[in-house]
């Protein structure tokens, strides 16, 4: 009789330990700190919006949501580890655009369905500036001179990064290709606009938060944000599109956790996601920061990836971006 109630146990043991996660109680959830993963060193545009909005998430959940930083292959290393990991909803990716970049220059195989998508939370604008003592007063004066004289505007950008990107955005939107200016690849914000200080570029597309500081010292001049429309972070601002430019472009911070997580582990996290970009502390101190609280999720979130991929894949093919070998 002892040994028919042993084997039972063991049994139910093993039962226990061959459940898939969806068996594990939402309620369980989390029992230890959450990572979130940024794919970047720390100090740039995507490490300062994690730490922003994990500081916040962090109140809507039982257990804190700390920052881990893994640099390395042009985002690829952290989206690796993250794809790579236990399906549990501990370890979440912060990865903007780049996730489309990178299959549609052929850097990468997989793209977001690689994972199971989170939300959309944070939105950084970019901008299209120039330097202080620049005679290029607005991007119509850009336009004219690109035609005018080809190749003597110097433009900066991340070859195959969301820079360039931006960049090949802004051509498309007015008519033009690179060969009406001078492309010198460089990495960087920060490099691209000590360069226009120097007087060796003239014109870059950069996250506006990385820009504000040099504006507001009147190192580098503004022709204008690409969004749709002002944002209430930074009303005075005038758009691209008000000036006949219809290319907007945006850094949009998702979050994605590994194929297979448990959806009600998704759903406690998105909760906390919504609730976090609504706590009115947040908003303050993201827009404070020239960034821009958004809260995107669900279908939407998914229709949103969708339109996205094909925006960065198509680009990549209309500028011949497409490596010939995707590791």
């Amino acid at each position: 009789m002892q040994i028919g109630k042993t084997m039972a146990f063991i049994g139910a043991i093993v039962v226990a330990a061959s459940m898939p996660l969806s068996g594990l109680m939402a309620e369980d959830f989390p029992s230890k700190p959450v990572q979130l993963v940024v794919p970047f060193k720390p100090g740039g545009g995507s490490d300062i919006s994690a730490r922003i909005f994990a500081k916040y998430a962090s109140k809507y959940l039982p257990q804190k949501v700390v920052v881990t930083n893994i640099d390395g292959a042009r985002g690829r290393a952290a989206e690796l580890e993250v794809k790579r990991a236990r399906p549990d909803g501990y370890m979440v990716l912060w990865q903007h655009q780049n996730i489309h970049m990178s299959v549609a220059t052929g850097r990468s195989k997989y793209d977001y369905k690689a994972f199971d998508p989170v939300a959309s939370t944070v939105r950084t604008d970019t901008a299209l500036v120039v330097a202080r003592n620049s005679p290029l007063k607005t991007a119509a004066d850009l336009n004219t001179v690109a035609k005018a004289k080809p190749g003597t505007i110097r433009w900066g950008a991340a070859i195959n990064g969301f820079s360039h990107f931006a960049y090949l955005a802004y051509l498309e939107a007015v008519g033009l290709d690179e060969k009406h200016f001078h492309t010198i690849g460089m990495s960087g914000d920060q490099d691209r606009v000590i360069a226009m200080m120097q007087g060796n570029l003239d014109v870059a597309i950069i996250a506006l938060s990385a820009a504000r500081p040099f504006l507001d010292s009147g190192d580098i001049v503004m022709l204008g944000v690409m969004a749709e429309e002002r944002s209430e972070a930074y009303p005075t601002l005038p758009t691209l599109r008000e000036q006949g430019i219809n290319a907007p472009f945006y850094f949009d911070y998702m979050s994605f956790v590994p194929k297979g997580t448990p959806s009600d582990r998704i759903k406690i996290l998105q909760d906390a996601w919504t609730k976090a970009v609504h706590d009115p502390d947040c908003r303050k101190e993201l827009l404070g920061g020239w960034m821009i609280p958004t809260d995107v999720a669900g279908p939407k979130f998914e229709d949103y990836l969708s339109k996205q991929l094909k925006l960065f894949t198509d680009l990549a093919k209309k500028f011949h971006l497409v490596e010939e070998e995707a590791k």
